[in-house]
């Protein structure tokens, strides 16, 4: 009955807990030192990747329950970047990291997730864990004014696919569309979902995201456009994403229209254009980036271009608008991109007049 008892009600030591996320952050900086990649040695950036951290600490461990090295997610990480980034209506009395640490700014929010990322990672490698902890990348990677918050440095410049890459791209992706005296591709609806997912990645500029949350209604036919090929997507606003109408490339509008014909045929339930199931269930955040990756590993393009997914293409697609002379605020409202410097960053890659449709 003892040992029930305290399984119930024993609840973790919160000076342990404590020494925890200080160890974590200490083997990091151990690491950072010695790593030949990036070394920290400043005291001044020592001491501000300390007081980052020990902010982070601190909100983590005032939590009900507390949020562990363990159990961090992508909502937790939000919220405290969220709380730090409003005004501070309700100082504490007393010292504090969190006052310390200040008002936060996107390029304090990449910084603070690149470290959190860093330190989930070395611990890790320090407890032989074969999967580290990636929900600070991933967070990440869903806020282009955070992730290009340093555009100013070369490790931020946009991945993108070449035209002639994205020309390999488009082949594969139109080639299963239905032509005269012919059938469409004899592959599954999974399959065509996915490629049509991609089409709007790259002929769109649509993060992963805009695609989970489009609905039956997002595609938008025009006066003047080819037959049943919508040439606009409405995407709803979601999270911080404003509500938004981007333009369709017309070979990703002709993928698009053979989904929504396929899309009807199978009977697929539900309001989402595209479902994770037939009974309509949204699709996944894991399971869309799995799909998008087994879309680019299959359709030829150099292997070593698989990685950066649905965002290479969507800044592809953006470098091509911008290389043609959209304006770059006309291609930010089509990307739902509110903070103007995300844009810098395209000005800096010498992308080829070369157009891939």
């Amino acid at each position: 009955m003892h040992s029930q008892t305290l399984d119930l009600f024993d609840d973790a030591d919160p000076a342990e807990q404590a020494r925890a996320f200080q160890r974590a952050f200490d083997q990091w900086l151990a690491h950072q030192r010695t790593a030949a990649s990036r070394k920290i040695t400043l005291a001044s950036s020592v001491r501000a990747y300390t007081v980052l951290w020990q902010a982070f600490a601190e909100w983590c461990l005032s939590q009900s329950p507390v949020v562990s090295l363990d159990s961090i997610t992508e909502a937790d990480l939000g919220a405290f970047i969220n709380s730090r980034l409003e005004p501070n209506s309700a100082a504490r009395a007393k010292p504090s990291r969190l006052k310390e640490a200040g008002k936060f700014t996107p390029r304090h929010a990449w910084r603070l997730l690149t470290l959190i990322d860093g330190v989930l990672e070395v611990r890790a490698r320090a407890v032989a864990s074969p999967s580290p902890n990636r929900s600070a990348t991933t967070l990440l990677q869903s806020r282009e004014d955070w992730l290009y918050a340093n555009a100013n440095r070369r490790d931020t410049l946009p991945n993108y696919l070449a035209p002639t890459e994205a020309r390999v791209l488009v082949n594969y992706l139109s080639a299963g569309l239905p032509r005269s005296g012919r059938r469409g591709a004899d592959i599954t609806w999974q399959e065509l979902r996915n490629r049509t997912a991609v089409a709007l990645h790259l002929g769109s500029g649509l993060t992963p995201a805009d695609v989970r949350v489009l609905r039956l209604t997002s595609p938008v036919m025009r006066t003047g456009d080819e037959k049943g090929v919508p040439s606009t997507v409405h995407v709803p606003a979601h999270g911080d994403s404003p509500e938004r109408e981007a333009p369709i490339i017309k070979w990703a509008g002709r993928v698009l229209a053979y989904w929504q014909q396929v899309r009807k045929e199978q009977g697929l339930a539900g309001d989402f254009l595209f479902p994770a199931t037939r009974s309509g269930k949204q699709w996944g955040k894991v399971t869309h980036y799995d799909a998008v990756k087994s879309v680019l590993e299959a359709s030829g393009i150099d292997k070593s271009l698989v990685e950066g997914g649905a965002y290479r293409l969507r800044h592809t697609f953006a470098l091509r608008q911008l290389r043609r002379g959209k304006s770059p605020d006309l291609v930010a409202k089509w990307l739902g991109v509110v903070e103007m410097r995300v844009m810098d960053r395209y000005r800096r890659v010498d992308y080829s007049s070369e157009r891939p449709d």
